[in-house]
């Protein structure tokens, strides 16, 4: 094992095949201060899981794939288009069946991610995706019929000891930096990230708990090939990540006015219990539609067998 993926091995560990720091906190927060759940959910959905996806749009500010994306502006640009138009179509009629289409899509998405740090870790095999497509996908169906099947009512005192038991395990665990420890991280990670959909009830927090490590994952990824390959091609090397380039500054600046937005959108249009209001307006479609096009993008974007993708994003994979 002589590559990392962002600064180091042990940051490899922490952020992309064992990122198991995210749930743990979060849950540490939830039960010890539960009036912050709400707040804490959306600035979660702020930081992580919108910077996640606006994070994607980096890919077309790169000089160097706008040729070929000229070249498949159809599969780009206007077969969404058709997708966009079908959507909003059928969430006028009835905006369940988009909800439940953007669960799976989520859900396929995600674990095919799963596979990708699989092969990262060199454990991609029958048996490792058999069981990280097989137990993300009992989960989702789970979650889609009855969340929190097998939820446990355990009191403050004793959730907390279990949760300080799994912080201590993690700490001794992350340091074990061998190939065969980055082999088990990254199928324990892909197994476990929709685990929480058996014992929370909550649908979109039980999500947000397991889905949050994907979240770390990606923007791990995306923003280490990205720093890579401008240190490489402009020659510069960013010692202090305070003190990024003017480039690297808006790129960061797009991804938090992105985020903020998309997450106003959602909060604004999910539906309103206080005032009786159990509908989602049009105003909560347009982050269902941006994470659908990520969804449908990444498939292209991260495809290692097309000869761009392989020479724009691959070389710059490792250090």
């Amino acid at each position: 094992m002589n590559k990392s993926i962002t600064k180091g091995f042990l940051t490899d560990n922490i952020f992309i095949f064992y990122p198991f720091w995210f749930p743990i906190i979060y849950l540490l927060f939830i039960i010890n201060i539960p009036s912050i759940a709400p707040y804490l959910f959306l600035l979660v959905l702020f930081l992580f899981a919108e910077t996640h996806f606006a994070s994607t749009w980096l890919f077309f500010f790169d000089k160097q794939n706008w040729g070929w994306i000229k070249e498949n502006n159809y599969k780009f640009f206007f077969l969404p288009i058709y997708f966009v138009i079908a959507i909003f179509l059928i969430w006028r009629f009835n905006n369940g069946l988009v909800l439940i289409f953007h669960y799976l899509a989520s859900g396929w998405h995600v674990t095919r991610q799963s596979i990708g740090i699989l092969k990262l870790s060199k454990n991609n095999n029958f048996i490792t995706s058999f069981l990280t497509y097989g137990i993300s996908f009992f989960c989702l169906g789970v979650g889609l019929t009855k969340p929190g099947l097998l939820a446990l009512s355990l009191n403050g005192i004793l959730a907390n000891i279990i949760l300080v038991s799994l912080i201590l395990i993690y700490l001794l665990s992350i340091f074990r930096i061998t190939d065969g420890s980055r082999r088990f991280f990254s199928l324990l990670t892909g197994v476990s990230i929709y685990l929480p959909l058996l014992f929370i009830n909550n649908l979109g927090l039980a999500t947000a708990l397991g889905v949050g490590m994907h979240w770390c994952q990606y923007l791990a990824l995306m923003w280490s090939i990205k720093i890579r390959k401008r240190n490489l091609i402009n020659k510069e090397v960013i010692k202090n990540p305070f003190r990024l380039s003017n480039n690297l500054k808006l790129n960061l600046g797009f991804v938090l006015i992105y985020a903020l937005l998309m997450t106003l959108l959602a909060y604004f249009g999910m539906p309103n219990q206080a005032n009786n209001n159990g509908n989602y307006s049009i105003l909560y479609l347009i982050p269902i539609i941006f994470q659908l096009y990520h969804f449908y993008l990444d498939g292209f974007i991260w495809q290692f067998s097309n000869n761009h993708i392989k020479k724009s994003v691959g070389a710059y994979m490792f250090s």
